[in-house]
């Protein structure tokens, strides 16, 4: 028999986040359950294929709707798309997602790339060092993007992972190495893939602030739906 006498927040006290992340990513779950601890607040999870939820330089939009639809039946209060793909594809695509998917569901929507914009801006960061996944391409696309944006990216660190789900298993210490490598010189060091564990690290690193892929989404989230960002 279950006991519901306690006193913590009962299912329908408790505000429903939805999160929608690729279908190969191991971390945007475990990261977003350690920051809704205690916090009236819970995720619901919808993925869409990482393979397939592009046409061109362009989201694919109908996974979204389908995966936005979904979630809309938990009775979410708001949407995020955490990951870093925007960055990539230049931020705007990001912007017109949120827009579509708004108009579908009613839902407000935040995206990852797009909440890291923002955050490096009303931060006055004027430099950032980068840590991708990926190669020396990855690096100069997302530098030549965020440039674009206005913000400059100083110190680069490429992991040289070409497969997605593998990103996972970098160990903390090893990315908090790259971080160091891009810290000097930069007024922030930004983990830039939610597949990576960046949220296992501290939020200083020798005084630089240090921003984590999936925690800017996750944080723009909580903001969108009224509750307490750090």
């Amino acid at each position: 028999m279950t006991d519901t006498t306690g006193d913590g927040p009962t299912e329908e006290a408790t505000l429903a986040l939805g999160v929608i992340l690729p279908s190969s990513n191991r971390v945007v779950e475990r990261a977003t359950e350690a920051r809704l601890a205690g916090l009236p607040a819970a995720a619901c999870y919808a993925r869409v294929p990482y393979g397939a939820m592009l046409k061109g330089e362009a989201y694919d939009e109908s996974v979204f709707l389908t995966a936005a639809d979904l979630l809309a039946d938990a009775g979410v209060a708001a949407l995020c798309w955490n990951a870093t793909r925007g960055a990539a594809l230049g931020f705007t695509p990001d912007e017109d997602l949120c827009a579509t998917v708004t108009r579908r569901t009613g839902l407000p929507m935040v995206t990852t790339a797009l909440a890291a914009r923002a955050r490096i801006r009303e931060s006055g960061y004027r430099r950032v060092g980068l840590v991708v996944q990926g190669g020396p391409e990855e690096a100069e696309s997302v530098g030549t993007r965020f440039a674009q944006a206005g913000i400059a990216i100083g110190a680069t660190c490429t992991l040289g992972i070409t497969e997605n789900r593998l990103a996972a298993a970098v160990s903390p210490a090893r990315l908090e190495e790259a971080a160091r490598m891009t810290a000097q010189g930069s007024d922030a060091v930004l983990i830039w893939s939610t597949n990576l564990p960046g949220w296992r690290l501290p939020a200083l690193l020798d005084g630089v602030p240090l921003l984590d892929a999936t925690g800017l989404g996750t944080e723009a989230l909580l903001a969108q739906a009224g509750l307490p960002r750090t």
